[in-house]
């Protein structure tokens, strides 16, 4: 009886040894001119790099993230979204929690808050893991009145914006910051 590890060693043994008498050159064909001399010539893969990214490809392991992959990025809008309605939350909550300090006859504070969500993308890396980027502005805003109240409803002046880019990773059937 043969065991699920000899089996896998088989069929790669089998794949290296297809793509070899594949790759030999009694099988290639013959290549078009290349239309441009002083083109830089594409360097060629090796026999042994073509099977390692073959067998790289057919690994348990890359299968299992490949089926992780298209999850993830299926549910990874949805965590943007999410993730969006956090930054507001914490933008309130900055908002409610203000310190203000008298300068020059006047109460002022700052406060962080977000812009937007302006990218949500999700990408598989080259060994096959889930990442998730999310991008968005991040502003500092200054506030003076006379008074805390006049302060709290002037117009915000942004001091600062920020382009944030996160990354995130996806384990365990989940995103993860």
């Amino acid at each position: 009886m043969m065991s699920v590890g000899s089996a896998i060693g088989a069929a790669v043994a089998a794949l290296a040894l297809t793509v070899t008498v594949a790759a030999s050159p009694c099988y290639a064909q013959s290549e078009p001119a290349a239309p441009d001399a002083a083109a830089s010539p594409v360097p060629k893969k090796t026999l042994r790099q073509k099977v390692r990214a073959i067998v790289a490809q057919i690994t348990p392991d890359r299968i299992k993230r490949d089926i992780e992959f298209r999850k993830a990025s299926a549910l990874f809008p949805q965590f943007c979204e999410h993730w969006g309605q956090d930054l507001h939350d914490r933008e309130v909550n900055n908002l409610s929690n203000l310190k203000f300090v008298p300068k020059d006859g006047y109460e002022t504070t700052t406060y962080t808050g977000y812009g937007k969500i302006s990218g949500c993308e999700s990408h598989q890396s080259k060994d096959g893991y889930s990442i998730g980027k999310i991008t968005y502005e991040e502003f500092v805003y200054y506030l003076a009145g006379k008074s805390e109240d006049e302060a709290r409803h002037a117009p915000p002046k942004p001091i600062s914006d920020l382009h944030t880019t996160e990354i995130f990773r996806w384990d365990n059937g989940k995103w993860f910051y």
